[in-house]
């Protein structure tokens, strides 16, 4: 599999898979948490992509 190209802004677009691994989850979680809204994504030629700042954003606790 190809690394991920960053985007102008640096950031990077996951696979569902590339997204659960970095949540130590599985695909289904990933997708459960789409599907709930919780974590954004995009589908561009029949893959659903996952940028990695919503990931992070997604894994760090709200700020007061």
């Amino acid at each position: 599999m190809n690394a991920p190209a960053p985007l102008p802004n640096g950031d990077t677009l996951l696979r569902i898979k590339e997204a659960a691994a970095c949540l130590r989850s599985c695909d289904k979680t990933v997708r459960r948490l789409i599907t709930e809204g919780k974590l954004p994504s995009i589908k561009i030629r029949g893959l659903r992509l996952i940028r990695a700042s919503d990931l992070t954003k997604l894994t760090q606790p709200p700020t007061p």
